[in-house]
């Protein structure tokens, strides 16, 4: 599959100079990709069909409280066509709109290791098969990491770029029991630990604005994994999906989301407190107006991130500030 540029070394060092030099308050994702592909990549989202053991009776029949699959997912809301054609028709969408070539095959929807190991090397490879498609990126639980799909990732990554993701949304296993995730931080923090083991790429998803959570929690949960050995963060900001249990909670009153401007404020915090080799993948959550509930202001992501980007200007800010400060040997190193 030609040069295993995947494999060359990280191009951005463990500090913020080289990035904020370029005039940016934090390390993107479309800078990162830029410097790791040599152009525009993007990232397209792939639906194989695959369960949820939180949801199909093996750890629980309800799923989380926040969660309807369709809400994140277009692929659910309609006839799903095979991997292969996903993937080629999105590929054809941005050569003509955008003139991207590359592409990041993102398996998104529900568990995507949740399988016989033979099965999932099936969909992976029908994945990498689609002319254009440079990566995988694979969202998961902390808790369907079998060493058997580890050792597949390893031969994987032999041939292509391959991230996994990791929905870990909180630090506080009291905050994990209330949404019904069925797994606990010390299954997320291992589930890290033995993918930097086998030099995995990982990236793990935060959500800020969780039922119970005050401010300062959800920033403890930001120091908590910014001491475990990652390579992204996607923050997310909650909301109210209709035909879940969250959107009942909303509905009796018990339940209120963030506004914007407190959104705005922990993400700030949330940048300073993470590494500055991190790559901040996404800043905030957006889902279909036939599905959202609340916040309206989820509505305009554009907005909330030029808020946050405003935000960091004038408080002069930058990702990894506070790490910097409190890490110098590490950020030296």
């Amino acid at each position: 599959m030609g040069t295993n540029f995947w494999e060359k070394p990280q191009t951005i060092p463990p500090s913020s100079w080289v990035w904020r030099h370029l005039g940016h308050r934090y390390y993107n994702l479309g800078l990162y990709l830029d410097r790791t592909f040599g152009g525009k990549t993007w990232k397209v989202s792939v639906d194989a069909g695959f369960h949820c053991p939180n949801a199909d009776g093996t750890i629980s029949q309800s799923g989380c409280l926040f969660c309807n699959i369709a809400s994140f997912s277009p692929s659910r809301r309609g006839l799903r066509l095979s991997i292969r054609e996903q993937i080629a028709q999105s590929v054809a969408r941005l050569r003509e709109r955008r003139g991207i070539e590359r592409v990041i095959a993102y398996f998104q929807p529900a568990t995507n290791t949740y399988g016989p190991v033979d099965y999932l090397e099936r969909c992976y490879r029908e994945a990498m098969s689609v002319p254009g498609v440079v990566g995988l990126a694979i969202g998961t639980r902390p808790d369907c990491l079998p060493d058997a799909v580890l050792d597949l990732f390893v031969k994987l990554k032999r041939e292509i770029w391959l991230g996994v993701e990791i929905g870990v949304q909180s630090a506080h296993n009291k905050t994990l029991q209330r949404l019904n995730r069925g797994h606990s931080w010390e299954d997320s923090a291992s589930a890290v630990q033995r993918c930097a083991e086998r030099g995995i790429r990982t990236t793990i998803h935060l959500m800020f604005g969780l039922p119970g959570e005050a401010p300062a929690e959800m920033l403890e949960t930001v120091e908590r994994v910014a001491e475990l050995p990652i390579q992204g963060v996607k923050l997310h900001n909650l909301y109210v999906a209709k035909d879940t249990q969250l959107a009942g909670l909303y509905e009796s009153g018990h339940y209120q989301p963030l506004s914007q401007e407190e959104y705005v404020t922990i993400v700030v915090g949330a940048l300073e407190r993470l590494p500055p080799s991190v790559v901040i993948e996404r800043l905030t959550a957006e889902t279909s107006d036939d599905y959202l509930i609340a916040p309206d202001w989820c509505r305009r992501k554009n907005e909330t991130i030029e808020l946050i980007q405003k935000q960091l200007v004038s408080e002069d800010t930058y990702q990894g500030r506070r790490f910097e400060d409190e890490h110098p040997s590490i950020v030296g190193s």
